[in-house]
């Protein structure tokens, strides 16, 4: 039998599962749906594919031209301390150069007071998934405080916060120049970092922009 019709097989067996065994297999309860199947569980679901263990059923669905004939050579195992000590002697070997790629690839600068406060304090993520209520309303609030300070310091009404990267934030800029003015030519500084200039000129194409120039310095 090759191995797509010993796949289908196991997939007709498993398309006719009986109510009987589906209700045998726990899943009202979070701890049943989360954890993983009970021994008894993969004893039924073995049961009715017509497998004995778990490598029974690997063998069966694994084709051999990919399965290791042979067994992992892997060390023995180590301790916690033997192995952040192994961790640190390779990291030890990395050799930290000056970047000299330019075009905004550079170093960031964190305050302690931000990483120890904010990226640090367990408080602030390990309650909340990213997408819950409770942890965007506090990027929310950090954002607003960004966008307040931004006004502060710029004395525009308003400030856009929260972009991906600087070219996502040059193309919002003249998306916004462009809603406000009515006006459908934009004039670029030939320094901006090329990568910008680029997402700039590919988002004019689709943007009822019918003019987009650089502005050289040398005029």
């Amino acid at each position: 039998m090759t191995y797509h019709h010993l796949l289908l097989t196991h997939m007709r067996k498993a398309l006719s599962l009986s109510t009987v065994i589906v209700r045998s297999l726990k899943y009202e309860c979070f701890a049943d749906r989360h954890i993983g199947p009970s021994q008894n569980d993969v004893k039924v679901m073995l049961d009715l594919l017509g497998f004995e263990k778990l490598d029974d059923l690997t063998d069966a669905i694994v084709p051999k031209s990919i399965t290791l004939k042979r067994s992992l050579h892997l060390p023995k195992a180590s301790g916690e301390f033997e192995m952040l000590t192994e961790l640190h002697r390779i990291a030890n070997e990395n050799k930290i150069y000056k970047s000299y790629i330019g075009t905004g690839y550079y170093d960031c600068i964190l305050p302690a007071v931000i990483r120890r406060n904010m990226l640090e304090n367990a408080g602030w993520v390990t309650p909340y998934t990213p997408y819950q209520a409770e942890i965007s309303q506090g990027r929310l609030e950090s954002l607003f405080n960004f966008q307040t300070m931004i006004c502060d310091l710029t004395g525009l009404q308003i400030a856009n916060a929260s972009l991906l990267d600087e070219s996502t934030a040059c193309a919002e800029a003249v998306a916004l120049a462009v809603r406000y003015t009515k006006r459908s030519a934009i004039l670029v500084d030939e320094f901006l970092h090329p990568q910008n200039i680029a997402l700039l000129e590919t988002r004019s194409k689709y943007c009822s922009l019918t003019h987009f120039s650089k502005f050289y310095h040398s005029l």
